[in-house]
């Protein structure tokens, strides 16, 4: 359990750092690998457009649309409680409620999509939400795995939700790229310029080496660095440290 809390504690660090999509798929998608699964999607239905971010392989998602399956999937529809953890199995396909709906899920495992869980979120005027967590494989002890961390895979899947909309309500997040550094960002350089490492920059943080690296690596891409001392020397000559 406390492994979970500490993705989900990355997972909250990481997010007030995304500005573009690639950003926000990024994050969700090492989330979805620290707790144990392939993929994620999340799938926002607003009024004039439906937004996909996911990991899933490109080749199921444009099939996924092409035949409109975001209209009938039982993960997408209404749910009877708000905010709660649904689990799905692609292999239950006999209790599907028509055949469309059964040939879905046949689609979805013939990509080796097979079983996950989906944090449903409502909203009004006819927008809705989803966060989905995906595996191949039932390795997982899905059934145990959401009865544990139930509250936490909420909280994911409504903050996720909640960094999205924000950003895309203020502008397409495809056209923001360019922006200064975060905060974040600009505090690990400034320790790396003092000669801390990973290591120590992770203790003063209360995160993981990994989820510094992760800043790392988006500071260093932001300023078009080709190294980590490349990206502190311009972070430096461009004011944005200390």
């Amino acid at each position: 359990m406390k492994d979970v809390q500490r993705a989900c504690h990355e997972f909250v660090d990481c997010l007030h750092t995304a500005r573009t999509e690639d950003d926000f798929r990024r994050v969700a998608e090492r989330t979805a690998h620290a707790l144990g699964f392939r993929w994620f999607a999340y799938f926002g239905r607003r009024a004039d457009a439906p937004n996909l971010i996911s990991s899933y392989p490109k080749s199921w998602t444009d099939h996924y649309f092409d035949e409109q399956y975001d209209e009938i999937d039982p993960v997408l529809q209404k749910p009877l409680t708000p905010c709660r953890v649904f689990q799905w199995d692609g292999r239950a396909a006999r209790s599907a409620k028509s055949a469309r709906e059964r040939r879905l899920f046949d689609d979805a495992l013939s990509f080796k999509i097979r079983t996950g869980l989906t944090v449903r979120i409502p909203g009004g005027n006819g927008q809705s939400a989803a966060f989905t967590l995906a595996v191949d494989d039932r390795s997982l002890g899905l059934d145990r795995f959401v009865e544990t961390s139930q509250d936490l895979l909420q909280m994911i899947g409504l903050t996720y939700h909640a960094h999205v909309s924000a950003r895309m309500g203020r502008a397409s997040l495809a056209d923001q790229t360019g922006t200064p550094l975060t905060q974040r960002e600009r505090q690990c350089l400034a320790w790396i310029s003092q000669g801390k490492t990973m290591q120590d920059i992770a203790s003063l943080l209360d995160v993981t080496p990994r989820g510094v690296k992760f800043h790392l690596d988006n500071a260093r891409r932001n300023l078009a660095a080709l190294s980590l001392p490349h990206a502190v020397a311009l972070a430096i000559r461009q004011g944005l440290l200390p």
